[in-house]
């Protein structure tokens, strides 16, 4: 059960560091009983994939929200909401023309989201949508980067903050690289003994890594 991961990898030098938060005290109607986060990196280039499912819980429609950071280098190249079986895909824009059509949505009162900057590494994606009663929503937002180098490593930041205690919390990292991957070092809020445990390293013989949190 988490509420913030923040994950860094470093390739060919490798570095895995986690830094974690306390849950929010704030009462919602609606629970994220299931976040999961898939990163696969190829060669420095990194596709991420946030899966969000979430549950109003209450006898009556209401406002969900779906808000997560991404590197301010990554570019989003697919979003959907699946809600009663019935899959949205949202629509990649223009700087300019997503604001617009942000601002018009919200004046209208229509779900809408949009990424801003929040800071000099990481930028936020937001939107929310009215759910049913006792209905679900899937979220699934997927942004792609290619890594720098520096002083032979190459990182990897993946910011996760549901923002409430999740029941299923999951990060997976998969690395293959050619060249090789020489050492993992984890650093960060995973300090405690019961959360180190929850980290999972495989390395095969083809220098492939994958990482389970």
């Amino acid at each position: 059960m988490m509420e913030g991961v923040v994950v860094r990898v470093s390739l060919i030098g490798l570095l895995l560091a986690c830094v974690t938060t306390a849950p929010t005290n704030k009462k919602r109607d609606w629970d994220i009983y299931s976040f999961h986060i898939n990163s696969t990196v190829t060669s420095r280039y990194a596709t991420t994939i946030i899966t969000s499912r979430v549950a109003n819980r209450i006898n009556a429609s209401q406002e969900i929200e779906f808000h997560v950071k991404i590197p301010k280098n990554a570019f989003i190249s697919k979003f959907r909401m699946t809600i009663e079986e019935q899959t949205y895909d949202g629509v990649v824009k223009q700087k300019e023309e997503a604001q617009q059509q942000y601002t018009q949505a919200v004046s209208r009162g229509q779900s809408a989201g949009i990424v801003s900057s929040v800071g000099r590494t990481l930028e936020e994606f937001k939107t929310s949508v009215n759910v049913a009663a006792l209905s679900k929503v899937t979220f699934e937002l997927t942004y792609e980067e290619l890594l720098k180098r520096q002083l032979g490593k190459y990182e990897l930041l993946i910011h996760a903050r549901p923002m409430q205690p999740v029941a299923d919390f999951k990060i997976d990292v998969h690395i293959s690289e050619q060249p090789g991957i020489n050492f993992l070092e984890i650093k960060g809020g995973l300090s405690t003994k019961q959360l180190a445990n929850a980290i999972t390293k495989t390395q095969t013989p083809t220098e492939v890594m994958s990482i389970t949190e």
